[in-house]
């Protein structure tokens, strides 16, 4: 989850070639006017409640935001010698995806669809294999659109779009690692999604 998010709808029964992907945005509201901060958070329960309501997903997949900012080193303002100072500082936009996060989780519980989380480090060894890292010159979100081409997804046309959609195609594939909130019907619920899902692999199996 970020300004711009990706999404991905699967459906456990059918090829991996038949995901669908796309992104949404809280960056602008209808009229191009940029978007602060709490203003993003009913957008994107809005833009999410359309996907939900399009898809009527009996799960959802969402990747965990850090429970914590990650401050960093900066270049400050030059003293009286010239020396520049150190200082350390946060990413603000960091900030906002909790609250992105509040919202999709909340139009989750009141349609009564069971959602669970699930880290990048979690995520990533599951879908891309366990050692595999990016060569020289890539990132984890070349891989992931290399992923959707081998398998034939069709992915959104522009490449910004591309890195946030693959990525949610990874996740949602990993939906059986999730981690559930201590709610008792979504673990009930989801605790039947995943044997059901094994059931159903096992006599395609046999």
């Amino acid at each position: 989850m970020a300004t711009r998010s990706g999404w991905s709808v699967r459906n456990s029964d059918k090829h991996r070639s038949s995901i669908i992907c796309g992104t949404f945005s809280v960056a602008e509201n209808n009229q191009g006017d940029k978007l602060e901060w709490e203003s993003k958070y009913p957008v994107a329960a809005n833009l999410f409640y359309r996907i939900v309501k399009e898809h009527n997903p009996d799960f959802v997949a969402i990747e965990r935001p850090e429970h914590g900012v990650r401050q960093f080193k900066k270049k400050g303002k030059a003293d009286l010698t010239g020396k520049e100072e150190i200082v350390s500082t946060i990413n603000p936009a960091a900030l906002q995806l909790t609250g992105i996060f509040g919202a999709i989780a909340g139009v989750c519980q009141i349609r009564g669809i069971p959602f669970g989380t699930i880290a990048a480090v979690s995520w990533r060894p599951v879908y891309f294999g366990k050692g595999v890292k990016p060569p020289e010159g890539k990132d984890w979100k070349d891989l992931a659109i290399e992923y959707a081409q081998r398998e034939h997804i069709a992915l959104p046309s522009t490449k910004a779009e591309q890195r946030d959609a693959a990525e949610a195609i990874g996740i949602c594939t990993c939906w059986a690692q999730c981690a559930i909130p201590e709610i008792k019907w979504m673990q009930e619920r989801f605790m039947a999604l995943r044997t059901g899902a094994f059931d159903a692999k096992r006599r395609a199996v046999a």
